[in-house]
């Protein structure tokens, strides 16, 4: 006589699936994942996984180290003229913090339309927040949009070169955080 498994609550099954993947991508790339993978390290069957996610591409945007407050969220809670330094110190923590993970995710975007896309949806209060910030500017671009996409870009690579490879010195911390800030002084500047 076959023994059925317990069934475990879906968040906690959502949980242990995004754990699962998150461990993955520390040694390898998001191409190389199946379900299979995740679900054996979760310990969970693949219909599981189905219930939760279409597929390996749907977990993207939840496999970001701040998908429960998202940094933009926090950052905007503060205090106004504290707004680029939260998002400056909160960008540099949460790359030196998870700089690995993120490569990765960020690997699997450019290798994968789907990944992209996906991902590209998560991004989007970011990208306001920029563009707000930009058009604010006592000399805004002439299109706060793009200068926005550009500004994410140029964090997002500055900040995987940085930390990606997992070297978050306390050092490195104040270096890049110096030069984010440096960066931003000169944007909003009179």
């Amino acid at each position: 006589m076959s023994q059925r498994a317990a069934r475990i609550p879906a968040d906690e099954a959502r949980r242990r699936i995004l754990a699962a993947t998150r461990e993955l991508l520390l040694n390898r790339p998001f191409a190389a994942l199946t379900v299979a993978d995740v679900m054996d390290r979760a310990g969970l069957t693949r219909t599981v996984f189905y219930r939760h996610f279409d597929d390996l591409a749907q977990l993207a945007p939840e496999l970001l180290p701040d998908v429960e407050d998202p940094l933009v969220d926090q950052v905007q809670r503060g205090a106004p003229e504290d707004l680029v330094g939260a998002m400056v110190s909160g960008q540099v923590a949460l790359y030196a913090e998870h700089g690995r993970l993120l490569r990765a995710i960020d690997a699997a975007a450019a290798a994968d339309p789907a990944v992209a896309t996906q991902l590209d949806r998560a991004l989007v209060a970011p990208r306001r927040l920029l563009e707000r910030l930009t058009a604010e500017a006592p000399h805004p671009p002439p299109n706060p949009r793009e200068f926005a996409l550009l500004l994410m870009a140029t964090h997002r690579a500055y900040l995987l070169d940085t930390f990606g490879a997992g070297d978050a010195t306390p050092r490195r911390r104040r270096e890049a955080t110096a030069a984010l800030t440096a960066l931003w002084q000169r944007l909003l500047a009179d």
